[in-house]
């Protein structure tokens, strides 16, 4: 309310005099000097409220779960084994408080992999040792890099000039003999003179020591960074002196300018059921060391994007015979390299997977093709003497082709011949030819009767859905009794998804007819 000789101003029509404007200005100075100072009031309390408010949110974190110890720790310990980085396992996670170094340092799993990285400094050995003693039981992974400076600018080649080498350490030898049990190891070196310096002293060690380290190790990764011109011949001492493992990854250094039959090569390791081998050697290397290793089940050879030399293909060649062998997959192959023929010279009876992974090749239009390459015929020979003749390949199971650089036509006879598969992976590139499923579905011989489950990455936009939708559809629309169609499941991944009404009612389509369809981008 205003005050009560201003009231009647409000209800008269008539013109103020000066002294009345004077008093009427003098009030709204008055109730404006009034709001300014509730506002300033207001600021005030505004701020006491804010600071009120982060007080309580500070005193609300010390009710936390983590800090009342509402979350178990072996719930939270968990956390930290899917959160940690597995190269710095525990260190960043036991120095957040005390609770949780006290979680850490009981968390076995937290501690099963150690890694000791490349570095001027020695190796840490006294950290191996209690960082694997706090993994209790469980199995242990050592991780060993033999690298530092000098190395890398080092150009080596005798063997007395590798004392460089980080792994020249009696401390690790002892580790390596007399610490825990280990079930994997992983050794980085600059040449194969600091394996065999390692691995000669480990076996120099006393070999009546109960249950040594050494001859726990079941899983070996070796990995040497240059190749050194020998001293005294070439062989690698090392690969003579290996612990009993099954498991074995040998990382090579680029192809030497030497004979290929004077490669160094692996003993007989009957013990071994997995081969990983990166290299660029040629074949015949690679079918010497498998035929040492005559109970493996997996095999795995990676070519460094590399074409090997092509030496091995004379009439002569004995047959490498892998009874066992369950698994075989190429990695990393160049489009024109000649890795595949290695095929004819396999005998593999149980073999169930196969995998054929080349690198991302250009386009075909831009580079001069090799006339061999769109329709791979050497490789569909190739596999017809794998599939041919006293333990031949009977029940392949499961094939993935990866950049494959090849025709429809070609694909096509090549899976014709191959109608055990059941399940099928193709990860497409720019180049890969579009007209397969529409080729497929026109064949007079139903192709991989047996399929149940198509698996497709096509980044490149290379298939229509609609065409691999309808591809399936035809297998089950025309299935008989006698003949019924296996498909259960489609797994598509595109580079963006093509909505559209005639997609989605193929789609429906086929989840009708039973099959799981998942199409993503």
């Amino acid at each position: 309310m205003i005050k009560e000789p201003f009231s009647t101003l409000l209800n008269g029509n008539y013109s103020l005099d000066s002294l009345e404007l004077d008093a009427i200005q003098h009030e709204i100075e008055a109730e404006t000097l009034a709001i300014d100072q509730i506002q300033s009031a207001i600021i005030d309390l505004q701020l006491q409220i804010e600071e009120h408010e982060a007080r309580r949110k500070v005193y609300k974190t010390l009710l936390s779960p983590l800090r009342r110890g509402v979350l178990p720790s072996e719930i939270l310990g968990e956390v930290f084994r899917y959160a940690i980085e597995p190269h710095y396992p525990v260190n960043r996670v036991g120095l957040v408080c005390k609770s949780w170094r006290d979680i850490a340092l009981t968390t076995p799993s937290l501690w099963q992999t150690v890694i000791a990285p490349s570095g001027d400094d020695p190796i840490n050995v006294g950290k191996l040792q209690a960082w694997t003693a706090r993994a209790g039981t469980l199995p242990k992974t050592v991780g060993i890099v033999g690298l530092n400076r000098r190395s890398f600018n080092c150009a080596c080649h005798l063997e007395s000039e590798v004392d460089i080498c980080r792994l020249a350490s009696p401390e690790l030898v002892r580790f390596l003999t007399d610490g825990p049990v280990l079930d994997a190891v992983s050794l980085r070196c600059y040449t194969h003179y600091c394996l065999n310096r390692l691995f000669a002293r480990v076996a120099k060690s006393d070999e009546s020591t109960l249950a040594r380290s050494w001859d726990s190790i079941r899983h070996m990764s070796l990995k040497i960074n240059k190749w050194s011109t020998p001293a005294h011949g070439l062989q690698w001492q090392f690969l003579h002196n290996l612990p009993p493992v099954s498991s074995l990854f040998l990382d090579t250094p680029g192809q030497p300018d030497v004979p290929s039959e004077t490669l160094p090569a692996m003993p007989p390791l009957d013990s071994l059921t997995t081969l990983h081998i990166v290299s660029d050697w040629p074949n015949s290397w690679i079918l010497r060391n498998l035929a040492t290793c005559p109970n493996l089940e997996e095999v795995i050879l990676n070519s460094k994007e590399s074409e090997r030399q092509d030496d091995v293909w004379t009439e002569g060649r004995t047959l490498v015979s892998l009874p066992k062998l369950q698994v075989l997959r190429f990695q990393h192959m160049a489009t024109h390299g000649e890795d595949l023929r290695i095929l004819r010279w396999l005998r593999m009876p149980s073999l169930r997977i196969l995998e054929l992974s080349y690198e991302i090749p250009e386009p075909f239009a831009d580079r001069e093709e090799d006339p061999d390459t769109p329709d791979k015929v050497q490789l569909y020979r190739d596999m017809l003497r794998m599939l041919s003749g006293a333990d031949r390949v009977v029940d392949l199971q499961q094939l993935r082709l990866v950049y494959f650089p090849i025709t429809a036509k070609g694909l096509l006879r090549i899976l014709g011949v191959l109608p055990s598969l059941t399940f099928l992976e193709l990860v497409t590139h720019i180049g890969s030819d579009r007209k397969f499923f529409e080729m497929a579905r026109e064949v007079e011989t139903p192709l991989l009767p047996h399929l149940r489950h198509l698996k497709i990455h096509d980044t490149c936009d290379v298939f229509y859905p609609n065409d691999v939708c309808e591809f399936l559809r035809q297998r089950k629309a025309t299935a008989t009794e006698a003949s019924p169609d296996c498909v259960e499941r489609l797994d598509m991944a595109l580079n963006r998804y093509r909505n559209s009404p005639r997609l989605d009612e193929s789609v429906r389509a086929l989840r009708g007819m039973g099959i799981l369809v998942n199409i993503v981008p």
